[in-house]
């Protein structure tokens, strides 16, 4: 496989490896604002209770799908570093697939990231 399309892989990995920290590393923050709000409430419904519960759930389910997505980018970094000391591979229609199977999986944790946050944001206005 040519060394460039290699280098932009790799490139484009680190990008989504820097985004996925940085998301990452948001999620206790959104806990954290969570629980010091409905500490702050003097009366929690049930219904506030259960909503609460379920965003918390989601912030860990979202985290855990970040965690398996970066074990699987640093497995395609591995790959594609070692494809590139061979100049051709047989395998190059493969590590192509694999980079766009990649790519739609990250599609999709960052879709549902934003939508996490969003709902977290709209829920956090409601109960202000």
């Amino acid at each position: 496989m040519d060394n460039r399309i290699v280098d932009l892989f790799i490139k484009e990995n680190d990008a989504w490896d820097d985004m996925i920290t940085r998301q990452t590393k948001e999620i206790p923050t959104l806990e954290k604002m969570l629980s010091q709000v409905i500490q702050q409430k003097t009366t929690i419904g049930e219904q506030t209770l259960a909503n609460v519960t379920y965003l918390k759930q989601e912030m860990q389910t979202q985290e855990k799908f970040m965690g398996e997505l970066k074990m699987e980018l640093a497995r395609q970094q591995s790959y594609l570093v070692k494809e590139k000391k061979h100049e051709t591979d047989p395998h190059a229609i493969l590590t192509v697939s694999s980079q766009n199977v990649l790519r739609e999986r990250i599609r999709n944790v960052e879709k549902t990231f934003i939508e996490l946050k969003c709902n977290f944001l709209n829920y956090m206005a409601t109960i202000l």
